[in-house]
């Protein structure tokens, strides 16, 4: 039970964590956001963001080109050491992890009209004293995508798969005593978004997600979610922008034991921005999970059940729905030329592992400084607090806080230092842990 109880992009400080594979994909039915990884505004159940051919001409992430073709090419290395690396409380184990690193970005203005783009980060994780935890593939990053826009006339259509391999725990809240949750992501979709009037946008689109594990231990998670959604928006005013948002999603896991669902989102959004340097963005409304059956979950992992009785099985079941307000909302700030800062919070319902669903409030408070000559210094805190359904429920809050320095020593070298330090409190016997983690880093971009 205490096994599955429970940064700005390349200026922010919070690259190492987003690009590790930190994200929190949930496949449209959930925040779609990790971490100091998306903006709430403007952001599709996969995270599309309109792809125009402005974006290869004047992005500096592109420092040489073939023909048509824009690359950006970056490599790396980082040595992490963890102090805690299986999330544990009573068997806490350390160790120094080597990370090298490569990022690549390719672009290819196909015409005026239509762009294509190849968003790629990969690793790889070696460990020093415990190398049953190397990595078991190559980690991909959850901003890897190949994408593509189109305008045809008014009407902008984007295209995208983004795919990743990712290993680290860190994400999926709920987990605790284990030191790898490996698992496949993939988010296929498409989006259509037409311009009605110079005050009228009508935007809708379809995302296919799927989750694969890699190994038995949390194979139950195996499932795919098929989304619809659309967010119509209205200029009400300069600089006020409401809409409406709305999603249904089909989820079907590859595990019999498990229950499938149906899932449901609708609320207002509205986007303020108060002058060129504050602005809010604020999303209210209603989330239902509907599942289909009972999950027997004594069923899904045979060695964690195996000492209990029947009767003490069965209290694993969970036949519960969700439903209730989700909200997110996004205040960022940018207090001067060196100094921009932002708070975020949400409260969504997720996926489970050992149940149905979680609740899940999430609040973040994020900073960039960049008053020191060539050096950037992020600051970062966070708060998640959650609640598991079925009979034996979970709740338990998470406090992190983090802080990274990049340090340019040319325009091609980068030197970072980053820290974690992330604390759990949990309502479940062996299921707190605490954690510190450093990352020192050194990138080349050609």
């Amino acid at each position: 039970m205490a096994l599955l109880s429970g940064v700005f992009t390349e200026v922010h400080a919070q690259d190492f964590f987003r690009n590790i594979g930190t994200s929190r994909s949930s496949g449209g039915i959930g925040p779609g956001i990790s971490t100091s990884d998306y903006s709430y505004t403007n952001a599709a159940p996969s995270e599309m963001h309109r792809l125009t051919p402005v974006d290869t001409q004047d992005n500096d992430k592109y420092n040489f080109a073939l023909g048509p073709l824009r690359f950006g090419i970056a490599v790396g290395v980082g040595v992490e050491w963890n102090d805690n690396i299986n999330l544990s409380d009573d068997n806490r184990e350390s160790d120094f992890i080597l990370r090298p690193l490569i990022n690549l970005d390719i672009a290819w203005p196909i015409s005026d009209h239509s762009t294509l783009k190849l968003t790629l980060g990969a690793s790889w994780a070696k460990y020093f004293d415990h190398s049953e935890f190397d990595s078991g593939g190559l980690i991909v990053s959850p901003t890897s995508a190949l994408e593509m826009g189109i305008d045809v006339g008014a009407v902008h259509i984007t295209l995208r798969d983004r795919f990743s391999y990712q290993e680290d725990p860190y994400s999926a809240v709920v987990l605790n005593n284990v030191a790898n949750y490996r698992r496949y992501e993939n988010q296929a979709g498409i989006e259509v978004d037409w311009p009605i009037n110079e005050n009228v946008n009508f935007a809708i689109g379809y995302d296919h997600f799927n989750l694969w594990t890699n190994g038995s231990e949390f194979s139950s998670q195996d499932h795919s979610i098929d989304t619809i959604y659309m967010r119509p928006t209205v200029q009400v005013t300069p600089g006020i922008k409401a809409g409406l948002f709305a999603s249904y999603s089909a989820i079907a896991y590859d595990d019999s034991a498990r229950s499938d669902a149906k899932a449901f989102m609708v609320g207002p959004t509205v986007d303020i921005q108060f002058n060129e340097h504050l602005s809010l963005y604020a999303e209210v409304g209603y989330q239902s999970i509907d599942n289909d059956g009972t999950s027997n979950f004594e069923d899904v992992d045979d060695q964690l059940f195996s000492g209990l009785s029947p009767a003490d099985k069965a209290l694993f079941n969970d036949s519960s729905d969700s439903s209730g307000i989700y909200f997110k909302v996004e205040l960022a700030h940018k207090a001067s030329p060196i100094f921009e800062h932002a708070v975020t919070a949400s409260r969504t319902a997720e996926l489970g592992f050992t149940s149905n669903t979680y609740d899940l409030y999430h609040f973040e408070y994020s900073a960039n400084f960049k008053g020191i000559r060539n050096t950037e210094i992020g600051p970062l805190l966070f708060y998640d607090h959650y609640t598991t359904s079925g009979d034996l429920s979970e709740t338990a809050d998470r406090y992190g806080a983090a802080l990274g320095i990049r340090h340019h020593l040319t325009n091609s070298i980068t030197i970072g230092l980053d820290y974690r330090f992330i604390y759990q409190n949990s309502d479940v016997p062996h299921a707190d842990y605490y954690q510190n983690l450093v990352f020192l880093s050194a990138y080349y971009r050609f």
